[in-house]
């Protein structure tokens, strides 16, 4: 009988001194909203002490240069198996790290191209001929009858460094013969050799072929021949009445026009990441760095001519690892099947080919069939890198494992979701404990056993308000996310509608898989693109209507147009998953522009204009206020030689970013770092008398973010809390009575808002949706939360698939509409109104 997973004292970060027995080999899914300790309890509980556990048992050796974690802050954990955590994060791959690499596919396809490539000749294109000791044999023995035959195996090399002592140890071995300048010799003969000849090679044996009844002996004759010279044999040929001759026989691949002889091929000779394998002009990276653009050498292909020149045939092609790589997975699933390999390997390349092929049908399964697998793992969005990842683990069949997945459903239509759902149950069902956080509904109604956490965020949150069954979460009053799923709890209605003040036209769209699309998006409205991964939406948005935008809004001359409407817009705001900024110093506080209304309050004070400080000497960014020891940044990085290097609190400031002259200035008691370091929710009862920061901090709660820490790091934040933190600044910036005043309107473009949100921040997000459209602004969302698509005032359905089988739209208008629309991808998941 499995153990439970037996949880005592969890009081890592906010968790309230939690007590929790998590059952094995189910589907898990801790719920509730962003900061309430989801995170805290699986990623920094359960996964950092399966990870301790695991380091401790290795050697003091083998633990340097890793990061030792510390012990989390829990009493106890029992049952807890080895955890493998699969992140969203990309931000640790290089460019040099493709989706084939995260799958271990390209590794077994390296293994696949050195055994069973067919090589050729990379100046010439010709394939390179080698012969096998059999294929030798064989011909040798069909010579004709009383043919006279010398076998040799050729030793200038093994002569050339010291020949007196190599032709000493042949005679030990008992040759007693060399072929010498283009006679037969004994080595007795040759006392004092000099630099041997080209032609030197050793007699292995002399015969008369005598048909089959010679096969056995010319076959151990050129075994021990290819001991001494595992490349070349050398046959001295004498036919009846013909005079002698001499044919060599290779047994490496080689071009006999040329002379251009492979090396022994080995799975590193198909790596970018090895000097045998990379380009020797862009050394792997695909790159003219010069140029910016595709190297010359090898088309951005990454190998050397040498690895590109074998290939692996098809019926009616042959693949190089290159273009085997770069087709899309669907494709590829096919051409996998039809790959010739050689009947003489199959017993050891079935179950290579089986893996292979195994990995590929996981990601198919996954909906990523529109991904090749020389994609660069940096370009792939969180959910699709995710999934990537969990294809691998798909692919090693491990059991007794807790794998704990961050929302594995960011970024994915409904119809993915479905797809992911049967890859974590066949986990489940291989003898493993599947833990999963996550706020969509597909997720939570499917899972085996629930965790509600809360019920606020940070202070407020840390606790467990229900776990058990879906059933025994939909009938507990305690539970948040139970009210939601049951429907005790609904969305806020959409509010007044007006007719579209125009519409914005975006015509021809034609990049990546687009056909040619033409967007045409209501102006002063709530408008969602819909649709599976890899239909065209963020291609169309991001690659397509944000350029033209931009282009027409600067009021260059002479540019073509290709969108109609920006006139009724002043500014387009962006608002993505990206970090808010790119240092440590960069905070919720600077992203929102209340450190701006902070500083002059704090250089007004009596004591700043005593010492004549500015409100500059309030900015962690400029050297005088700042401590200097940390240069604003509040952490120290601290070499620990083999253990690598931790990041600590400056000992200088105390982690506080000012030095000790700024810092007491104090207002209402609390100086500037003292202030900051407040919670949204803390700052703004204590800035309520200020109405810029007041406003400021009420538009970061109506997006849901009271909990965050005005100080926290931006590199410590995530994509949702970044955006919903832009999304805070511009409620601010333009609340709806001042665009009565100045007419400014806006075209707001979000990526996947709802990324990360319980159903409560959802509410709360849909509200801000609404007030910035009230307000008389456009919001255009690229979105896949069934709630947000409901409440739109208009959609944009991509489709009908993804990859080269989308790129259209399918169906647009209410969401009324297309959910009425058999033909629209989205159009199972919408309600009709």
């Amino acid at each position: 009988m499995n153990l439970p997973i037996s949880i005592r004292g969890a009081r890592q970060h906010n968790l309230r001194n939690l007590d929790l027995d998590l059952p094995s080999n189910k589907l898990i899914v801790f719920c509730g909203p962003s900061g309430s300790g989801k995170s805290s309890l699986a990623f920094d509980t359960l996964f950092s002490e399966s990870r301790r556990r695991f380091l401790d048992c290795l050697s003091a050796r083998s633990r340097q240069g890793m990061d030792q974690p510390e012990k989390p802050e829990v009493d106890s954990i029992t049952g807890l198996p080895p955890a493998l955590c699969l992140e969203q994060s990309a931000r640790q791959q290089s460019s040099r790290t493709l989706l084939g690499s995260i799958t271990e596919i390209l590794d077994y396809l390296r293994i696949l191209y050195a055994a069973a490539g067919t090589p050729h000749d990379p100046e010439t294109g010709k394939e390179l001929e080698r012969k096998s000791p059999d294929r030798i044999t064989e011909e040798l023995v069909s010579l004709p009858e009383h043919t006279r035959l010398i076998l040799a195996a050729p030793a200038e090399n093994l002569l050339a460094q010291d020949p007196a002592a190599t032709l000493g140890d042949f005679q030990r071995q008992g040759f007693l013969r060399v072929y010498w300048n283009g006679k037969m010799r004994d080595i007795e003969e040759i006392s004092s050799p000099v630099p041997p000849p080209p032609d030197a090679a050793l007699v292995i044996d002399r015969l008369i072929v005598r048909g089959e009844n010679t096969a056995s002996r010319i076959a151990d004759s050129l075994q021990t021949a290819l001991r001494i010279n595992p490349d070349e044999v050398r046959a001295i040929i004498t036919i009846p009445g013909e005079e002698a001759s001499i044919r060599a026989f290779h047994t490496r691949y080689r071009n006999p026009e040329t002379g251009f002889l492979l090396p022994q091929l080995t799975p590193r000779h198909f790596s970018f990441n090895s000097p045998l394998g990379a380009c020797p002009s862009c050394r792997g990276t695909g790159l003219n760095e010069q140029e910016n653009g595709p190297c010359r050498a090898c088309g951005g292909q990454r190998l050397s001519p040498l690895a590109l020149a074998v290939t692996m045939p098809a019926p009616d092609r042959a693949y190089n690892l290159a273009e085997l790589t770069a087709l899309p997975l669907e494709d590829m699933a096919g051409e996998l099947e039809r790959l010739k390999t050689p009947s003489s390997l199959a017993a050891a390349l079935t179950p290579l080919m089986e893996e292979i092929n195994k990995r590929v049908r996981f990601l198919n399964e996954l909906g990523l069939s529109y991904l090749s697998l020389d994609r660069q793992a940096n370009t792939l969005s969180g959910g699709e890198l995710q999934r990537a990842r969990l294809a691998s683990q798909l692919g090693g069949g491990l059991s007794g494992v807790l794998y704990i997945l961050d929302e594995p459903t960011a970024g994915l239509h409904p119809a993915d979701t479905d797809r992911l759902l049967r890859a974590l149950r066949t986990l489940r069902n291989q003898g493993n404990t599947v833990l999963v956080v996550e706020h969509d509904e597909q997720i939570l109604t499917a899972a085996d056993h629930l965790v509600d956490m809360g019920p606020g965020s940070g202070t407020n949150g840390g606790r467990i308000l229900a776990q058990g069954s879906l059933a025994e979460i939909l009938e507990n009053a305690e539970s948040p996310t139970g009210e939601w799923l049951s429907g005790k709890r609904n969305m806020p209605a959409s509010g007044r509608k007006t007719a579209p003040a125009g519409r914005l036209v975006l015509t021809g769209a034609d990049k990546h898989n687009l056909n040619n699309v033409t967007l045409n998006i209501p102006v002063g409205t709530l408008t969602c693109i819909s649709g599976p991964s890899g239909s065209g939406k963020s291609t169309l948005v991001r690659d397509c209507l944000i350029p033209a935008v931009r282009q027409d809004l600067s009021g260059k001359k002479g540019i073509p147009r290709r969108v109609q409407g920006t006139e009724h817009f002043n500014r387009l705001v962006v608002i993505d998953q990206s970090p808010i900024g790119k240092t440590p110093r960069s905070t919720p506080a600077t992203a929102t522009g209340l450190l701006q209304v902070l500083r002059p309050l704090y250089a007004q004070l009596p004591l700043s204009k005593q010492r004549g400080y500015t409100a500059a000497r309030f900015s962690p960014n400029i050297r005088g206020g700042r401590c200097e020891r940390c240069q604003g940044t509040g952490m120290i990085e601290v070499d620990m030689n083999f253990l690598g290097n931790v990041a600590m609190p400056c000992d200088a400031c105390q982690g506080q970013c000012y030095n000790r002259e700024t810092l007491e200035v104090t207002w209402k008691g609390k100086s500037i770092a003292q202030a900051l370091a407040l919670t949204v929710d803390e700052a703004a009862e204590f800035f309520s008398s200020l109405p810029r920061a007041a406003a400021i901090l009420k538009s970061m709660q109506d997006v849901g973010l009271g909990y965050l820490n005005l100080n926290r790091r931006a590199d410590t934040l995530s994509g949702g809390e970044s955006q919903r933190i832009k999304i805070a600044a511009e409620l601010a910036k333009a609340p709806a009575w001042k665009l009565e005043e100045d007419g400014k309107r806006a075209l707001f473009i979000l990526d996947e808002p709802t990324s990360g949100l319980h159903f409560n921040e959802v509410a709360l997000l849909l509200a801000a949706l609404f007030r910035l459209r009230d307000a008389g602004h456009t919001i255009l969302c690229v979105e896949h939360h069934k709630d947000l698509l409901n409440a739109a005032d208009y959609l944009v359905d991509m489709g009908p698939g993804a990859g080269r089988h989308g790129g259209n739209i399918v169906a647009e208008g209410s969401p009324a509409d297309v959910a009425s629309n058999p033909e629209a991808p989205t159009s199972p998941w919408l309600v009709p109104r």
